[in-house]
């Protein structure tokens, strides 16, 4: 019996072989036509015959996981390239694949949304990093690709949302950012009391928020509130000592309308004898020469022993009488201006903006001094 069962297992046993070694085969030859396939693919890409190459990557028989992360480094390629025409192509031919999964289409959708996003397509962009984020895919680059879409779109009640639920997850502080939302809310509020509500708002965000302060102090120079004015003002030099020049005429405003001219200029030479901010030196010169051009000078002089810098050396010409021949003529040419610099990313400009529209960092603008030579 067992011979019989034997010999009749032997014909199976050849006949299974046979049809394991055939598979395999097919398997290795389907694997050889793919990787073909994905390669000239791969040069139609590289010979701008986008069209041809997206074809070739949609009829192949697989679509595994390395290969669409290879066609999806390709587009994001593209991409950074400033070739969104090719990258769209691409992704979007990628996202109609009927033979994707859950997640790949997650992954198609994340750099299709990063294309639209580049190209300026925002409602586009939007709805799909907001369908990823619903999902929690990626949310720790995806919700910053939609903060900035809102803040593109100027759309800050959901900027505000946005951040509350990134600092509820734990990726990180929005105080900074979230102040600014509420200053920006504050600029289209159409009443004094929205304004007011929204600034105390950003100021319990980010309590170091110049701009918040700044905006006070404005409102209430409107209102006649002049004291709180100056307090909301002055507050701004503990909390940017480098942009307190730039509400140096405010500030004066505040203290003129109450008539305490005197208690300004007094409080104006504590704040320069302590920082010796250059700026701060050629304001308090200005208001010394309306009744003493030599103090004026003097001053000048003293801060340029301190500090061997040219940029007092247009005003110190000036305010010093002896030297008026010299004013007049080299002192046009040599004239300090301020220019505002971008701290993250060296962007240029000048007057002072709050938000960068190079890197779209937030308070990242510092005044610079710089001298100015005219050639004639």
């Amino acid at each position: 019996m067992a011979d019989w069962l034997i010999i009749l297992l032997l014909p199976l046993a050849a006949w299974s072989g046979w049809w394991l070694a055939m598979r395999k085969e097919a398997r290795d030859l389907r694997a050889d036509k793919t990787r073909a396939a994905y390669f000239e693919g791969v040069g139609f890409l590289l010979n701008d015959q986008t069209d041809r190459a997206v074809d070739v990557f949609i009829h192949m028989a697989d679509l595994d996981q390395q290969m669409l992360e290879n066609q999806l480094t390709l587009g994001s390629l593209f991409r950074k390239r400033g070739e969104l025409d090719r990258a769209l192509h691409l992704h979007q031919q990628l996202r109609n694949h009927s033979q994707l999964s859950e997640a790949q289409q997650r992954a198609v959708d994340y750099e299709l949304a990063e294309d639209y996003a580049a190209a300026g397509m925002y409602s586009q962009a939007q709805a799909l990093f907001e369908t990823l984020l619903a999902a929690q895919y990626r949310a720790a680059e995806v919700m910053p690709a939609l903060a900035h879409l809102y803040e593109r779109t100027k759309q800050w009640q959901a900027a505000l949302k946005l951040s509350e639920q990134w600092q509820a997850q734990g990726y990180g502080a929005r105080g900074k950012e979230i102040s600014h939302y509420y200053c920006e809310l504050a600029q289209q509020a159409g009443d004094d009391a929205s304004v007011a509500a929204y600034l105390q708002q950003a100021l319990v965000a980010d309590r170091d928020c110049v701009r918040a302060n700044r905006m006070r102090g404005q409102l209430y120079l409107r209102q006649g509130e002049y004291v709180n004015a100056i307090h909301a003002l002055q507050s701004i030099g503990e909390q940017s000592a480098a942009l307190l020049p730039d509400v140096l005429p405010e500030i004066a405003e505040a203290y003129r309308a109450i008539g305490r001219s005197d208690e300004y200029r007094g409080w104006l030479e504590k704040v320069e004898a302590q920082t010796k901010n250059p700026r701060l030196t050629l304001a308090l010169a200005q208001l010394l020469n309306d009744t003493s051009p030599d103090a004026a000078a003097d001053l000048l002089q003293t801060r340029m022993e301190e500090k061997k810098t040219p940029l007092l050396l247009s005003a110190y010409l000036t305010y010093r009488t002896n030297f008026a021949p010299l004013a007049n003529t080299a002192g046009k040419l040599i004239a300090p201006r301020t220019v505002y610099q971008c701290n993250e990313c060296g962007f240029r400009q000048q007057n002072l903006i709050w938000h960068c529209p190079a890197c779209f960092a937030w308070s990242s603008f510092r005044p610079m001094l710089e001298l100015k030579v005219e050639n004639r």
